[in-house]
């Protein structure tokens, strides 16, 4: 598997690759939904890790929107440390987790000191299981501070796996 920095496509374009999964309503909306975050992070991340899974973007699915429009972790940590277990988790319970949680942490640290919390109720202030919350958050949210947020994932997650295969 090729470090992201190597995979081919430079953190710009995987950053918008990821915000048009993000942003692109489908024919049927708002029944058929665009991709969430937590998806449009982990399809973007494992095409240019080179990381083919069925499983993605299902394992997803439920997390988005503050897990299941819950406000609970944003979908940007989700995905990003989806695919950190991915990549660098433990395949039995005698290996440590310590490396995966590292560079998780390390992407939550950066993640909080740049918008300063973690949960997608404090984030966007909105309560997604209401309608007119929904209303609002396709209106004013979706397409502005999320893909902030979706950007923001795409850089770090890159740069931490890539520094992640130097070490």
């Amino acid at each position: 598997m090729l470090p992201l920095s190597q995979a081919g496509t430079c953190p710009d374009d995987l950053k918008e690759q990821a915000v048009r999964r993000f942003c692109e309503r489908p024919a049927n909306f708002p029944t058929g939904r665009p991709y969430n975050c937590c998806e449009s992070i982990l399809l973007t991340l494992a095409d240019a890790a080179g990381l083919e899974s069925s499983a993605v973007p299902r394992i997803g699915t439920a997390i988005g929107a503050g897990v299941s429009l819950n406000g609970l972790l944003c979908g940007a940590i989700s995905g990003v440390a989806i695919l950190i277990g991915a990549m660098y988790g433990r395949r039995d319970s005698v290996e440590s987790p310590l490396p995966a949680w590292d560079l998780t942490d390390r992407y939550v640290r950066e993640f909080i000191t740049q918008f300063g919390a973690v949960n997608c109720g404090q984030l966007t202030k909105l309560d997604l299981k209401t309608p007119d919350g929904l209303k609002e958050y396709f209106t004013r949210v979706h397409d502005y501070e999320c893909t902030e947020r979706i950007r923001f994932a795409i850089e770090k997650a890159a740069d931490i796996l890539s520094r992640r295969k130097q070490e």
